[in-house]
């Protein structure tokens, strides 16, 4: 993964982690921010901390306390893999037209992580898991489309 790959990913982890959701929205391509509002990002996020604090038995609101996200992923999947019929992508939102093979640069893995308190609280050891297509765009890289990764 190249830095700029790893800055964009980072930059979108750490504006989920500091709940700073209108910077967030802004490092979407533009398709997806014509498309989600600034609260349906949050609202994807939080969904998915609600997920796995309730299959955890809890159901108190908490957000990620480690401060910055663990970043991983791989330079091979494209677009068509993602638009390929598999039993744990049945659910996820279609692949945006505007997302291609020839602007698609990375697919990102993006983890907000407990802090080690939290670990040991809430018995789990991260949040949420977004897969993400870092896609090349008019304004620079971008994140072209998300999917949560436990759901």
């Amino acid at each position: 993964m190249d830095d700029a790959i790893r800055e964009i990913a980072t930059a979108f982890g750490k504006a989920a982690l500091d709940r700073d959701w209108a910077t967030a929205h802004s490092l979407l391509a533009p398709w997806l921010r014509t498309s989600l509002s600034v609260e349906d990002l949050r609202e994807f996020f939080e969904n998915g901390y609600r997920a796995i604090l309730r299959e955890s038995g809890i159901e108190e609101m908490f957000y990620p306390e480690y401060p910055e996200p663990e970043i991983g992923g791989n330079g091979h999947t494209k677009t068509g893999d993602l638009r390929e019929p598999k039993p744990w992508t049945a659910h996820w939102p279609p692949i945006p037209d505007e997302l291609t093979d020839a602007n698609m640069r990375y697919w990102a893995n993006i983890v907000l992580q407990c802090s080690d308190e939290q670990m040991e609280t809430l018995d789990f050891d991260y949040f949420i898991q977004v897969w993400a297509a870092i896609a090349e765009t008019d304004e620079g890289l971008r994140v072209g489309y998300f999917v949560n990764g436990d759901a």
